[in-house]
């Protein structure tokens, strides 16, 4: 038998097989090719993503989070967030009790419920939903917690009702997802003590803030600052293939800056939070585009997703633009998708069943449709922007990792709503589309390692090390101390907040 073999012999009987496959083949015989051996995941501790998870090689390298846009299956994406920060506690809880008399209780939360995003990622990057939910994080500093209940309301204020069922018409109104942007900027603004949630902008108001978050033009990453956000949108210019960047921080590209990066629009864009969040959201045929006045002309806004659907590249160039001759790569760039597409749409029809199917006219009409499906697909996928950055970073096993949900979702659409049973009630709005993405999260966070979407390890394997690895960098950061982690801490933004509340 061939398990018993040496391996020298298992060896010397493939090439025998092989020699032998090859003399069938040419006598013209049809042979089926043999099994590609399956990778089974690496026990290599540096293959594996250990070492990388354990090491801190320049504390304020940064941490970035990207953000797929994927409508209401954005609601998944938060699902992972929360994983991430359940993690993000144990590691924190963990390396309390092996530096016990290192312990900051000052900056560290006292619940998991507390823990912020923004303490953890330096940059925020998201198309879409995913631009929603960067801003949410990033910019208004909010709990994925929150973030969740932010989905639930918006989800049945968004899709709950629809304003047309005429096609190639705007299907939703677009006014509660401003309403509740609104809101929520008012009541956690951190820069002026009368807001209306209407008036204040996506870049920071280093005026309002005192000298600290005052910024250099270009943007100095060596300089103290607060985690930062980041919406794709897309508008029309010259560019048919780049997104259009609403950036909370200003950027403005530099001699030094590599030449193969893609360099997009400069600055940051002075529009309100809430407009961000609906130029990066603004869909077609779901939602109305969004027009505001840019350098002294009209820009019209829609969905970042018709450029760049996965904004992990523009984060990357963002990255290699901003710490040219500083840093290399980031410490972690953290990809997060709303569930892995459809793999059957591929553009070709499949055969209508019975006679009609062999109509001329059906035939035309089905590949039509498919071409549409599959455009409609390739809008909302970011699996080939995540080939590209995996083989950009030589895997996923350090800086570079993506989580997204790989069965379940395929067939989920945009503003899929639909009313069922939810978390023990029944007939509750959106409960059952809610109920389906936390299954089809809960079931890819806890699957095994498989090859045929896995590069090296279980989804739980890759969010563990990413959370360590965020934790680790925090908390080298924190023993170095000084204004610049008094700021990314947030500590002068408490300071007004409480200005505000008192």
């Amino acid at each position: 038998m061939v398990g018993n073999q040496t391996p020298l012999r298992r060896q010397q009987s493939l090439v025998d097989l092989d020699a032998s496959l090859s003399t069938l083949s040419a006598s013209g015989h049809h042979v089926r090719s043999p099994s590609v051996r399956r990778r089974a995941e690496t026990q290599d501790s540096d293959k594996a993503g250990r070492s990388w998870a354990r090491e801190v090689d320049d504390p304020w390298w940064p941490c970035i989070l990207t953000l797929d846009g994927g409508g209401i299956r954005g609601y998944s994406s938060l699902l992972i967030l929360k994983a991430l920060m359940h993690e993000v506690w144990l590691w924190e809880q963990r390396l309390d009790r092996e530096d016990a008399e290192q312990v900051n209780h000052e900056t560290t939360p006292s619940s998991e419920e507390e823990l912020l995003p923004c303490h953890y990622f330096d940059f925020v990057y998201g198309t879409s939903t995913g631009g929603l939910i960067a801003t949410i994080l990033g910019r208004l500093r909010m709990t994925v917690s929150e973030g969740l209940e932010l989905y639930r309301k918006v989800g049945e204020d968004l899709f709950g009702k629809r304003r047309s069922h005429i096609p190639f018409m705007t299907k939703y109104h677009h006014q509660p997802l401003e309403r509740a942007v609104q809101d929520i900027v008012g009541a956690r603004c951190y820069e002026h003590a009368d807001c209306d949630g209407k008036s204040d902008l996506h870049p920071w108001d280093a005026d309002q803030l005192d000298e600290i978050l005052k910024l250099d033009v270009p943007f100095d990453v060596d300089r103290p600052r607060v985690c930062q956000s980041c919406c794709l949108t897309a508008t029309h210019d010259k560019s048919i293939s780049e997104a259009y960047l609403l950036r909370s921080y200003p950027h403005y590209y530099t001699d030094d800056v590599p030449n193969w990066i893609t360099r997009y629009n400069e600055g940051a864009d002075e529009l309100p939070i809430w407009k961000v969040t609906r130029a990066t959201t603004a869909a077609p045929f779901y939602f109305e585009t969004v027009q505001h006045e840019v350098e002294g002309g009209t820009k019209l806004f829609k969905d970042g997703g018709i450029r760049e659907n996965n904004p992990a590249g523009a984060a990357l160039s963002e990255f290699h633009a901003l710490y040219a001759g500083k840093a290399d790569r980031p410490a972690l760039l953290l990809s997060i998708g709303t569930g892995r597409p459809d793999q059957t749409q591929d553009g070709f029809a499949s055969v209508w069943p019975g006679p009609f199917g062999r109509l001329p006219f059906v035939s035309k009409f089905l590949e039509k449709r498919a071409v549409i499906q599959h455009l409609l697909i390739k809008y909302t996928e970011g699996e080939k922007q995540h080939n590209q950055m995996r083989e950009h970073a030589h895997g996923e096993h350090t800086w570079y990792k993506r989580l997204n949900v790989s069965s379940g979702l395929e067939s989920m659409p945009l503003d899929d709503w639909i009313k069922g049973d939810y978390s023990g009630n029944i007939n509750v709005p959106g409960g059952k589309s809610l109920t389906k993405m936390e299954e089809a999260t809960a079931k890819y966070l806890d699957r095994v390692f498989d090859p045929s979407v896995d590069s090296y390890a279980p989804p739980s394997v890759m969010l563990q090390q990413a959370a360590e690895k965020v934790v680790r960098q925090r908390r080298a950061r924190e023993t170095m101390g000084g204004e610049r982690w008094d700021t990314f801490a947030g500590k002068h933004l408490l300071q007004v907040a409480g200005q505000k509340n008192g």
